[in-house]
């Protein structure tokens, strides 16, 4: 079981033959979207009234850019049009609606007010009339409005306002508007209706009329955080009845529901596109189950990049970023560390992160420091010292978590052999924290006489989740299918993480307490100059876990802390080598042989660099397996007759 060599701790990449990254064309984040691309092909190509598109993304994704860029590319559909209210002749309470022809709407305005002078005059004014309607393709509603205000100016009846147009929407040219709705209310979202106070009267009309963003989106594309709806989940309901009716319902302030003035609603015609993570689309489902009817067109956002499949393409995102956030331009060794950084950020070796707002802020903060240094381009050594300022930022927790260990009052030792204590790691998540660290943690393990039962004192203690709890349930299970097949255990055992005082989950130290266990019931000491970390299941084979970085870090540290004997390291599952993305100083400790990574594909592997003894099989009476089954049988009765039959019969 040879250890990892210094090559297998980074993700090594082949980078085309440039000297910059400002040779790289820039690639937008949309076109690394292939699931959101199909997704926007055919929601453009959809014959349905208000259709909605449902995106699953993450946090820092620039939605507002990825529609709009997709928008671009798909939408081939002209249903654009202007919006204007105009007073009812017959009931001035009713405002109507005019739907008038992309970008005519000023024109529009000034030819009624050319008619109404004409008319006022009863001058001849069917010239001006077939104007308007040949501009406005003869529709129908319009024809008849004109016609009726033609009769009513005739007649001499007057206006409950002078200007007859509210001109609401209006499109300067033919593109394609995309509105996305930030902390929005419900009058910004439908429109409102204000109101005058005159002589103690309350009125409106037309004028008082503020469109919404559904009005500016009418055409067009709407973004909604799934978020927003959330917060207000009365406005979804509201949203989905407009898009069932293809209609806008107005708003207007609470005390003044009661009043009577009703504008016609204006037709609703737009793409609505809901974003948001896996959980809040989840929690919108559980508040409404009619969502997937409805948004049944769905794409997933990807938030990272298989090496493989094409490296050039993420370096133009790189660039693409780069030009968009006026950064100075990359060396080549500055490219290959964004990449590893970008690496690191996935958890994979082959995976590189698309998250803008963590590549940025990294390529910004070296940035800084390479003008700060006047520096031409940014290189590696202004990326790694980014990092370096960035951690030293956020190290506080991390160093009072030190604190103890300096201090003594933290029992670890990472020197010397003790029978049943084992090195373990941990990752903490500290909320507020950007991220998460390692840290090492003992356990350690007793056995008594007893049921064969394993006690895990954190689950007693209500202390363990359930999966931690699985995790002890396994160990169990190993034990009883390796050394009691025949008979039943007469030791039981006792498990504890040691001073650990928060509540803790997950199965990643199964294979940590199985190897103290192990110890304690062979009387075998494990060397503490090792840590170990990885899953087991009830064949004892060794299964991947997550935060290996961090868990690997964590008790770097505490071996620098101790002192470094050149005998330090880690045991980890062989399945989690892509995750393995160390630091320079722990790749530098590595290439000199001061510190030392083993992969292990079973729980034997482990314990035998553990004690330093074969773990054989319980057949066999001079193994560490066999030492155990012998002393279970002692307990059990079975020495000294079966036992010495058992043992004459091997030979």
């Amino acid at each position: 079981m040879q250890p990892l060599s210094p090559v297998e701790l980074n993700p090594v990449f082949t980078l085309p033959d440039i000297a910059t990254l400002n040779e790289v064309p820039p690639t937008a984040f949309s076109t690394l979207q292939a699931r959101a691309d199909s997704a926007f092909a055919t929601l453009s190509a959809l014959n349905a009234a208000n259709p909605i598109l449902l995106l699953n993304g993450f946090c820092g994704v620039d939605y507002e850019e990825l529609v709009d860029n997709l928008v671009k590319k798909h939408a081939n559909h002209a249903d654009l049009f202007d919006l204007c209210y105009a007073e009812n002749l017959n009931h001035p309470q009713k405002p109507i609606w005019l739907r008038l022809k992309a970008g005519t709407g000023q024109v529009f305005c000034e030819l009624v007010g050319q008619l109404l002078e004409l008319s006022s005059r009863h001058l001849e004014a069917e010239h001006i009339v077939q104007r308007i309607l040949k501009k406005q393709d003869n529709d129908s509603k319009i024809a008849d409005y004109l016609s009726l205000l033609s009769q009513h100016v005739a007649a001499g009846q007057g206006f409950s306002h002078p200007v007859l147009i509210n001109l609401m929407v209006h499109r300067h040219d033919t593109t394609m508007p995309v509105v996305y709705a930030r902390q929005f209310t419900p009058e910004q979202l439908f429109g409102a209706v204000h109101f005058q106070t005159e002589q103690g009267s309350v009125f409106s009309h037309h004028h008082l009329l503020e469109p919404g963003l559904l009005h500016q989106a009418n055409g067009g594309y709407l973004i909604v955080p799934i978020e927003e709806l959330l917060d207000q989940p009365h406005l979804w309901f509201r949203l989905k009845n407009a898009l069932v009716t293809r209609q806008i319902e107005w708003s207007r302030p609470a005390d003044m529901s009661a009043f009577y003035f009703q504008p016609e609603p204006p037709p609703l015609d737009i793409h609505l596109v809901l974003v948001g993570d896996r959980m809040a689309v989840a929690e919108l489902y559980l508040l409404d189950r009619e969502l997937d009817t409805l948004a049944f067109l769905r794409a997933d956002i990807v938030p990272e990049w298989d090496v493989s499949a094409e490296l050039p393409r993420y370096l133009g995102f790189l660039s693409y970023l780069r030009q968009k956030n006026r950064l100075l331009d990359m060396d080549i060794s500055a490219i290959a560390r964004l990449c590893r950084y970008a690496c690191r950020l996935t958890d994979h070796q082959h995976k590189l992160s698309l998250v803008e707002a963590e590549l940025v802020a990294m390529m910004q903060l070296a940035d800084v420091i390479a003008r700060r240094e006047q520096c031409p381009l940014i290189s590696e050594v202004h990326i790694a010292q980014a990092q370096q300022e960035q951690d030293y930022r956020l190290s506080f927790l991390i160093e009072q978590s030190d604190l103890g260990v300096r201090d003594g009052q933290y029992l670890l030792q990472t020197q010397g052999k003790e029978v049943g204590q084992i090195n373990g790691l941990s990752v903490l998540q500290i909320t507020g924290h950007p991220y998460d660290f390692g840290e090492p943690v003992r356990l350690t393990a007793t056995v008594h006489l007893g049921d064969g039962d394993v006690s895990d004192i954190e689950r007693k203690a209500e202390l363990a989740g359930h999966i931690h709890a699985k995790a002890m349930m396994i160990i169990q299970g190993y034990l009883a299918n390796v050394f009691g097949a025949e008979h039943p255990s007469p030791l039981s055992a006792t498990l504890v993480f040691e001073q650990s005082y928060h509540e803790i989950d997950g199965d990643s130290a199964s294979l940590t307490g199985l190897c103290a266990l192990l110890s304690a019931l062979a009387k075998e000491p494990l060397y503490q100059h090792f840590a170990v970390t990885g899953a087991v299941d009830q064949f004892g084979n060794v299964q991947p876990v997550g935060g290996v970085n961090e868990k690997i870090e964590g008790f770097y540290r505490l071996c620098k802390i101790q002192g470094i004997t050149g005998q330090q390291g880690i045991i980890l599952p062989a399945s989690n080598r892509l995750q393995l993305n160390l630091s320079d100083e722990v790749v530098a400790a590595v290439a000199a042989g001061r510190f030392h990574i083993h992969p292990v594909t079973h729980v034997t592997q482990a314990i035998e660099l553990l004690t330093g003894c074969v773990a054989g099989d319980v057949e066999q009476p001079d193994t560490l397996f066999g030492r155990i089954r012998d002393r279970l049988d002692d307990l059990n009765g079975h020495s000294i007759d079966t036992g010495f039959l058992r043992r004459l019969f091997r030979r």
